[in-house]
């Protein structure tokens, strides 16, 4: 039998331009666009957002896992940064509608070594979730469309 955890959200438009607010456990976030694309810059955009949260994850996967593995580290930074090829967002169907690539630098303060340092994030990376829906992708439903 699976054990399946269930996660919602919500994304309502609001009245200001390109402006979404989204919500999940009563907690709100303003998504927007920076407002040379139209938005009026009150938040992330969503491909910000989604490099945010993919260093979120790993970085709360590395505290789980160094705990777990006696792996010590003072502080962990991760940059992450995407290519992304507008042209494919304009409906060019010779170019991928989303991140072309996906580049992520781990900087550690440690006195670990190197090579364990380097093991240390290949385990991050095998256990982090929302790498792992990234890279391996998820099957995404419509279940219903509404007319009000």
């Amino acid at each position: 039998m699976k054990m399946m955890k269930h996660y919602e959200a919500t994304a309502r438009k609001t009245d200001q331009s390109l402006q979404v607010d989204v919500h999940s456990r009563g907690i709100h976030q303003i998504i927007d666009e920076p407002k040379n694309a139209g938005g009026s810059n009150t938040g992330m955009n969503p491909v910000e957002l989604e490099l945010s949260t993919l260093g979120a994850s790993l970085q709360q996967t590395a505290e789980q896992l160094a705990a777990q593995q006696g792996f010590k580290y003072d502080h962990l930074t991760i940059n992450l940064e995407g290519d992304l090829d507008p042209r494919g967002f304009m409906g060019n169907p010779d170019v991928r509608n989303g991140f072309q690539e996906i580049r992520v630098d781990y900087t550690f303060k440690t006195s670990e070594k190197t090579a364990d340092c380097k093991k240390f994030v290949q385990d991050v990376e095998k256990n982090c979730l929302i790498y792992n829906t990234l890279v391996n992708g998820t099957k995404v439903v419509v279940d219903d469309v509404v007319k009000d």
